[in-house]
Order: C-alpha cells, then structure tokens, then sequence
C-alpha cells in the first residue's frame, strides 16, 4: 500500500479540523434551537396561565356585578309576588321555624344596638359614599383623598387576618367616617343558610371590630344585598337584626365597580349622571383588593360632585335607610 504523502498530511488535518468544527457548529446550533424552543414554550404557558387567571377574575368581578344589578331590579318589581311565596315558602318551613327561631333568639346576649332610625328622607343635596369588601391596601389612599375633598363615608368592613389591613379599622373611626360590617365570612352558601348561620357569622364580624376599634357598630349591609340569598331565610334575618337593633342598608346608586372589567370612566358615568335622581343617594362602591379603577376614580369624582354642590356624608341610625327588601 502507498505511503500518504507527507506533503499531504497538514491538509488532511486541517480538513479533519474543519469538519469537526462544523459538527460542533451544527450540535451547538441545534442546543441553541433547542433551548430557544423551550423558552418559547415556557413563554406560552406563562401567558396561558395569565389568560387564563385574567378569565377567572373576569367571571368573579361579572358575577358580582351580576348580584349588584340583580338586587336594584328587586327594588323596582312589585313585592305582592314576594310576598305570596313567602307565605308558600313559610308554610313548608314554619315547624322548623318554630324549633329554631327561640334558640336564636336567646344566642350572643351582647350583639345589640339599639338603633333607631327616622321616617323622614332627607332633601339637602347630600351625597352617601359607602366603600364595602375593605380594609385592604387600597383604603389609606381612599382615606387621604376623603380627607382632601372634606368628605365623611361608610365602610361596610369584612374581617382580614391581615394586620396592617387590620389597623386601617382604626383610621377609618378617627377620621370621622362611620364603620359598619359588611360580614365575616363573604361566604352566601354559608351565612344565608339560616338566621343562626348569620348570626354565627355577624357576631364574629362585630366582634372584631369592636376589639379592634373600641365601636360597636350599629349599621351593616348584606352581602350582595337584601335581596341575595332565599327570600324567607333573608326576611327572617331582617326581623331578628332589627329585633336587636341593627339597621341594614343597601344602595340606589351603583358605580358597577364589582365588575373587574368596569373603567375609571364607566364609575364616573355610572355615579355621575344617576345621584341627582335621588334625595338620598347612597352609593355603592368598593375599596377591596384590585378595585384600582375605583381609586383612580374617586378624585375626579370628589371634585366633580363638590363643584356640583354635594355635601359628602356618612352614614348613621337616624336616617332613613336605602332598603330594597321591605315588609
């Protein structure tokens, strides 16, 4: 066999180099293409599980929205039909009634008021601001721009383990606003299965403000309304509060912030042009967690209702209470 000339040799090294790099160019091209596959992926499924999240947040803030409308239209239908199904609904109910309603009754000895209210509706040109689902993150701005415009409001509060939430309580009483509860839990299926599942629920609620605060509030607003929950549980609920002097309240004016999807101009609008429809306006907001359009709302707002000549007040037991559900 012939010798490979030694004047080759260099030659095929260099080609053997040269092949052997573009092999590793390819793996290290392949690796790169490879790697850059699985970024996008893994970019895919982060905005899938946004979307996805965005979905969910949708569906809540639409829900409660929902329970927001659905409970001004109860205030505009005629009650006669109500009232005929309570009267089917208690027939089925009254033996049960009848065991439970003096066990409750004689429950949580300390959760009285002794709240009264007038008959009389007020007609200065005052407005009623009423803040629910909070304490959160959002109500010290809520409250500094409250104290800017002057403005008293209400804050229908919902229990949070959270303390520096918690200490918010406390702010709210001393800079003149009125604190009121909204619920414990938030829960519907839970605390509107019975008037002692509401009780249960209220009493932890009131509880905690009043450790936290020194107040033993007088007023609270049910959770999606008066006109949430079943009709005979809720009329029995309101005969027992008002029994121990709590008065509730509900709203005539919607700023349609329960829905995560309303804008900042949809409040305004909403707020706006529907307060002078009424003497009393009391209006339905939120400062709990993600309710940011509401607080980017809130200064055009102040100002655009004080250049109108509103009076920004809280309220208290003796007016006459925004009740849709009446007997």
């Amino acid at each position: 066999m012939k010798k490979i000339p030694v004047i080759l040799l260099p030659h095929l090294l260099v080609s053997l180099l040269i092949l052997g790099g573009l092999f590793f160019f390819i793996y290290v091209q392949k690796e790169a293409d490879v790697k850059t596959e699985n970024q996008t992926l893994n970019s895919d499924i982060s905005t899938l599980k946004q979307q996805l999240q965005e979905k969910e947040d949708f569906i809540s803030g639409q829900t409660e929205y929902i329970n927001e409308l659905t409970t001004q239209l109860a205030d505009c239908q005629n009650t006669a039909g109500t009232n005929e199904n309570d009267e089917d609904n208690e027939d089925d109910e009254d033996e049960n009634d009848s065991k439970s309603s003096s066990d409750y009754r004689k429950k949580y000895p300390d959760l009285y008021a002794g709240a009264t209210y007038s008959d009389d509706a007020t007609s200065d040109l005052k407005v009623y601001l009423t803040f629910d689902d909070g304490p959160s993150d959002l109500t010290p701005q809520v409250l500094d721009l409250l104290d800017k415009y002057d403005a008293k409001a209400t804050f229908f509060v919902v229990y949070t383990d959270n303390k520096t939430y918690t200490s918010y309580l406390k702010d709210i009483v001393d800079r003149g606003h009125t604190l009121a509860l909204h619920s414990y839990s938030h829960d519907y299926d839970k605390i509107y299965k019975s008037v002692d599942a509401f009780l249960e629920d209220f009493e932890k609620v009131y509880t905690w403000v009043y450790e936290e605060t020194g107040v033993r509030p007088t007023l609270f607003r049910f959770p999606g309304g008066s006109t949430n929950g079943k009709t005979s549980v809720v009329n029995d609920i309101i005969t027992e509060m008002e029994r121990r002097g709590f008065i509730y309240y509900d709203w005539n004016v919607s700023s349609g912030d329960g829905s995560n999807l309303t804008t900042t101009e949809n409040i305004l609008e909403n707020v706006c042009t529907n307060v002078g429809s009424f003497d009393q306006p009391v209006v339905l907001m939120h400062d709990g967690a993600g309710k940011n359009a509401t607080l980017e709302a809130l200064p055009t707002l102040l100002k655009t209702l004080a250049d109108d000549g509103y009076e920004f007040c809280s309220l208290d037991e003796t007016l006459q209470p925004i009740q849709y559900k009446r007997k």
